[in-house]
């Protein structure tokens, strides 16, 4: 986005010199002539003048827009990482825990799970089976796809 940056402001600096440039015609229409050809003369200065401001108006606008741009591509980065940080602690702990849970039946009745020694609710195990066959690789990091794993850790209330 530095590259983008870099020309917007040179937009922006050919925008105030085009700007300069009409004044400096339009300056230039007070002549001492009195003639047809000295109106006509005039009148085009005129118009070149506005011609300019309408150019330097179109940089700003040019400008703006590349500016808008880098804005929402880092704002897109930034929801990227983030998603990306969300979803992969996530995922990793789902893979710790499915890789590692040991499923035992106890007083002949009920099944526990347990991961490291510790007895683990049945709904996380399943939860981190369903997040592990879901999402069964994480995305490239950096990629669009973290915010669609984002979305669906939201959906299915993950």
């Amino acid at each position: 986005m530095t590259p983008l940056s870099r020309d917007s402001e040179a937009m922006r600096v050919l925008a105030t010199d085009t700007r300069e440039r009409g004044v400096q015609l339009a300056a230039a229409v007070g002549t001492t002539w009195v003639s047809s050809a000295a109106a006509k003369y005039s009148q085009s200065l005129v118009d070149r003048s506005h011609d300019f401001s309408a150019a330097a108006q179109a940089l700003d606008e040019a400008a703006d827009a590349l500016d808008a741009h880098v804005r929402s591509v880092e704002e897109l980065k930034r929801a990227i990482l983030a998603a990306e940080a969300f979803v992969s602690d996530r995922w990793h702990d789902a893979t710790r825990l499915v890789g590692n849970v040991v499923e035992s039946v106890e007083s002949g009745v009920a099944t526990v799970f347990h991961f490291f020694g510790a007895a683990v609710p049945d709904y996380l195990v399943h939860q981190a089976h369903d997040i592990v066959h879901t999402l069964p690789a994480l995305p490239t990091p950096g990629s669009k796809d973290w915010l669609d794993a984002l979305d669906t850790f939201h959906r299915r209330g993950w």
